[in-house]
């Protein structure tokens, strides 16, 4: 895993074609940005669609005005440069099922162009993923594949704030 990011809001790490985002504290316009310049730097490496995971970790805050803008124009310039795009906000009940449809309404605004789904579980949005990325160095992705390296962006965060 190469780890473009790291700080209290938010860490940004890339396995091959995979793009996977903690959204840890805040979800600023900033890190947004960084992560937009990721997905086209990795794009530009690869030569074809990445795919992109966007774990909302417990505790992180909803994105304000400017950050839901600049989500929009990163689904909105995606086409072409994302196979697939995920997020993940965990949780159950009515609030979280609301937090979902609100980032759901945030994806239709922008008409991305790519598969764009929103999950309430890590392992759905994992199984989802792997079954849209593009072969990467001879080999599919797998559920279980995708879940190790969100583990080593989580691990690797930890390892940060120690």
């Amino acid at each position: 895993m190469v780890v473009h990011a790291i700080d209290e809001d938010f860490a940004i790490g890339r396995v091959d074609n995979l793009v996977i985002v903690l959204w840890i504290q805040e979800t600023e316009a900033a890190a947004i940005r960084r992560v937009s310049e990721v997905l086209r730097a990795a794009h530009r490496d690869r030569g074809e669609p990445v795919g992109l995971l966007q774990v909302v970790l417990h505790g992180s805050k909803g994105p304000d005005q400017e950050a839901r803008e600049a989500l929009i124009e990163m689904l909105r310039t995606g086409k072409g440069v994302l196979a697939a795009s995920a997020v993940v906000y965990p949780g159950q009940g009515f609030l979280m099922a609301a937090a979902r449809a609100f980032v759901s309404g945030v994806a239709m605004l922008a008409r991305p162009g790519f598969p764009h789904m929103v999950f309430p579980t890590r392992g759905e949005a994992a199984d989802w993923m792997a079954r849209l990325l593009p072969k990467t160095q001879g080999r599919y992705w797998t559920a279980s594949g995708v879940n190790e390296a969100v583990e080593r962006l989580i691990t690797r965060t930890s390892d940060t704030a120690a």
